[in-house]
């Protein structure tokens, strides 16, 4: 007979019959207990569940009924989640404004009832409308008590996205949490401010380890995380900002029943960037295991770089993305716009290719052989390849910056010139621009100073930037607005233009998609214009090979394909499902 037992910080399965080929990895055989011991851990009884069928209890009774119960309760919130994807029978919710489409109503109804949600939806969709209605609905009800409610997302995003909705789509109030670095006490400020009765709270993901220890005190019993790709790097680098936000947040949010991620783009790199999300929702890691080094080992494998093979760079095997996918899938609402908003305006994307002058491709040509040039009698050379890829991308724009940080210009560089010539065609219209460099802000900034301009970027106070937006968007004599992805591609609405150029880009396909998105919303009336400034040789490169401007540009639109197989595959394999859930 199977039975289990509990020693130390072990499960001690004992059995007559052959290990599980699926639990050989997880498990030995150990003389002294006749039995296979398996660290314990809510994954580990979840194998043991999967491959047995049931689990007798045997020794310590409680935390194995504790576990067998929670993964009970977790396939049941999947099934619920799936059965509400398909139904029509909704609960009904007092609405202060009607819902845009059948799809909010949906989504709405999954987050009254289903309480780990992976909101997926493109930008413009109204997920805002979906966790507000749905929120308001649930305090209604006394399903969930005022006040117990924290909203976390890009600064760019609370005032112009949550606030202004819930003004307009809800009766409830919120209260940001949230002030100018240049406040004088700012932090006792915003202690304040959390003492505000208030039914929700909205706060920016600095706020999580600002306040983490006072949030925690709070006892939130739903949060909600928006633009949650903030948590791909949380897998043990606390020294980066999605590691420490997703310290924080699993502190802040350790009471919390009701959990939410939100983004458009939940993988932009690949599988590996979900399992920070999956964290936060499934803290008992049922579904992509409880910790990352876990993950790896099960979904990923590596290749090594350099003589002595000391750098590792790990990748999703592609016999696990489908497994990913089955796993993932039931609990997912996926909403795409042009899926559900079928009198959005075409987009157009155009690619205008520049040809650097002969001295730009000079700079580039010695970059990209030699490591190194010469400007302005300023030798810059670098010594390992990231950097000359980031040199490269500097001098397709049309400067180099040299050890001291000093930005050196090209005088005779071409997309400035390029710039010039897609302005005089675009006219008077609004147009939303995007760089890369803060040299390529400023002097964006400074050529076109008398034609109404203005900036967000980290070079301008965050109070500073919101402004400018809102000039923008308000403002007609401001008919432009250059941004930098990081300060800007979140949560902003700039469908006053139906314009929007390219004139440097990273190879994030999240900022990409979200840049995008600023103008392709569901209130955009105007066919869309979107231009990619990309650098062509002046005469053939060594070796015939792109620019990198063309690099990234491919690179970009793999990726966003890649993440598309992942989250929107039509149909899932049952045999897949049936094994791994």
């Amino acid at each position: 007979m199977n039975q289990l037992k509990i020693w130390q910080d072990k499960i001690v399965l004992y059995t007559k019959d052959p290990i599980h080929s699926s639990l050989i990895p997880y498990c030995k055989f150990n003389d002294k207990f006749r039995g296979y011991l398996l660290t314990f851990s809510q994954q580990n009884l979840k194998r043991i569940y999967d491959c047995l069928g049931a689990i007798p209890i045997n020794g310590s009774r409680a935390p194995i009924e504790l576990l067998k119960n929670q993964l009970v309760a977790f396939k049941a919130m999947q099934d619920k989640a799936m059965l509400l994807k398909n139904s029509s029978n909704y609960p009904q919710f007092d609405l202060k404004e009607k819902s845009l489409g059948d799809y909010q109503t949906r989504g709405a109804a999954i987050l009254f009832t289903v309480p780990r949600v992976p909101l997926f939806a493109d930008c413009g969709v109204g997920k805002t409308w979906m966790v507000l209605v749905s929120t308001e609905q649930q305090i209604k009800d006394d399903i969930l008590p005022s006040g117990k409610t924290l909203i976390l997302g890009k600064l760019s995003t609370l005032e112009t996205g949550w606030l202004e909705d819930c003004q307009k789509f809800t009766d409830l109030k919120a209260v940001l949490l949230w002030l100018p670095p240049s406040t004088t006490k700012r932090k006792e400020k915003m202690l304040k401010l959390l003492e505000e009765p208030a039914d929700i709270y909205v706060a920016n993901h600095d706020t999580a380890f600002v306040l983490e220890e006072e949030l925690t005190a709070k006892q939130f019993q739903k949060v909600v995380v928006d633009e949650s790709t903030i948590l791909k790097s949380y897998h043990g680098d606390f020294t980066k900002k999605g590691g420490k936000f997703g310290k924080a947040l699993m502190r802040i949010s350790k009471h919390a029943t009701w959990r939410v991620v939100m983004s458009g783009t939940p993988a932009p790199n690949g599988p590996e960037d979900l399992w920070g999300q999956f964290k936060f929702l499934d803290p008992e890691g049922f579904l992509l295991e409880p910790n990352y080094f876990d993950f790896k080992q099960r979904f990923m494998d590596f290749i090594t770089f350099g003589s002595k093979a000391e750098i590792k760079k790990w990748y999703c095997k592609e016999t696990s993305k489908p497994i990913i996918k089955a796993l993932i899938d039931p609990l997912i609402y996926r909403v795409k716009i042009r899926e559900h908003i079928h009198d959005l305006p075409e987009r157009t994307i155009m690619r205008r290719r520049v040809r650097m002058s002969p001295e730009q491709q000079d700079h580039y040509e010695n970059m990209l052989e030699g490591l190194s040039s010469i400007i302005d009698n300023k030798f810059i050379s670098v010594d390992i390849k990231l950097a000359q890829l980031m040199k490269l991308r500097q001098i397709t724009g049309g400067f180099l910056i040299d050890q001291e940080e000093v930005a050196h210009e090209i005088p005779t560089a071409t997309k400035l010139e390029a710039m010039d010539d897609l302005l005089e065609e675009i006219g008077d219209e609004k147009v939303v621009i995007y760089a890369q460099y803060q040299w390529e802000i400023a002097s964006l900034a400074m050529r076109y100073k008398d034609s109404g301009i203005v900036t967000v970027y980290g070079g301008n106070k965050p109070e500073v930037n919101l402004q400018n937006i809102k000039s923008f968007i308000h403002n007609n004599d401001v008919r432009r607005i250059v941004l930098h992805p990081r300060s800007a591609a979140h949560g902003i609405t700039l469908t006053v233009s139906h314009y929007m150029i390219f004139y440097s880009s990273s190879y994030s396909a999240e900022e990409n998609y979200q840049c995008i998105a600023r103008i392709e919303r569901a209130s955009q009336r105007h066919p869309m214009f979107i231009y990619y400034l990309l650098a062509k040789e002046c005469s053939p490169l060594p070796k015939d090979v792109d620019t990198i401007d063309e690099i990234i540009y491919r690179v970009v639109q793999a990726k966003q394909l890649a993440q598309s197989a992942l989250i929107e595959q039509p149909k899932l394999n049952t045999e897949i499902i049936s094994a791994f859930t």
